[in-house]
């Protein structure tokens, strides 16, 4: 699952791209977004870890087997040699590239220099939801947020309000299929907020064919309310018997 601190998201992930040996370190452009540091550890109790950091926000994403697209960086930040170390995360928002040292496997940190990509940037600007800041689109590349996912959800009747409903949509994988599934199980979903809240409490379509053969008609917020509170499929018809006794 996907984290990040941005408050509109409840979780997000880094998606990283490929590491390499020799990335074209940036020169500090106007347009670069730079003081970004990251650091990887490894515990017993969990995945190794990679953190990004810039100014108040900061992303975590385990270096697990958990996304195809890692193996690459995982490969970069667990090799055993000590010594210097580059990654990248290449995302159509723009590209992060890191490098630093690694004082042995899954222990190091360093700095990243972020670019972003000005043909993302006109696309946000040409469905109105022009970014504020280098960090916006820093955001959106770490949870890999692209012009397709805006236009999907456009087309179910979700257009992103602002660059939160974005990120908050990525980070969360709202995705057009699972709001189509959603409506198809019988759920009347008509914004985006209540969109991310079913996708943050894990309403799926088996949950709303769940709820519908209980008896129910439920509306996003009546739904969202009973999942939040525990009540399963089985538990609503329970209810639903006894209110017709």
């Amino acid at each position: 699952m996907k984290m990040f601190s941005k408050p509109a998201v409840l979780a997000a992930a880094l998606m990283l791209g490929s590491a390499s040996a020799t990335p074209s370190w940036s020169q500090g452009g106007a347009a670069n977004l730079t003081d970004i540091a990251w650091t990887v550890s490894d515990t017993a109790r969990s995945a190794p870890t990679l953190r990004l950091h810039h100014k108040s926000s900061s992303s975590t994403f385990p270096l697990d087997d958990g996304e195809p697209d890692l193996a690459s960086v995982i490969a970069a930040l667990g090799s055993p040699t000590r010594g210097a170390v580059t990654f990248t995360i290449d995302r159509e928002a723009g590209l992060l590239t890191c490098r630093g040292t690694l004082d042995r496997r899954y222990d190091g940190s360093g700095d990243c220099v972020f670019a972003p990509d000005a043909a993302f940037e006109t696309g946000l600007n040409a469905r109105g939801l022009a970014p504020k800041s280098k960090e916006d689109l820093l955001t959106l590349a770490l949870v890999d947020a692209d012009l397709a996912l805006i236009d999907g959800l456009t087309r179910q009747g979700l257009s992103p309000r602002s660059l939160d409903d974005v990120i908050a949509a990525a980070a969360l994988e709202v995705t057009p299929s699972y709001v189509a599934g959603l409506r198809s199980a019988g759920l009347d979903l008509k914004s985006m907020d209540d969109a991310v809240a079913c996708r943050a409490l894990g309403v799926d379509e088996a949950y709303v064919r769940g709820i519908v053969a209980a008896g129910y008609e439920p509306r996003a917020h009546d739904l969202i309310a009973m999942k939040a509170t525990g009540v399963t499929p089985e538990y609503a018809q329970k209810i639903n018997a006894a209110a017709r006794n």
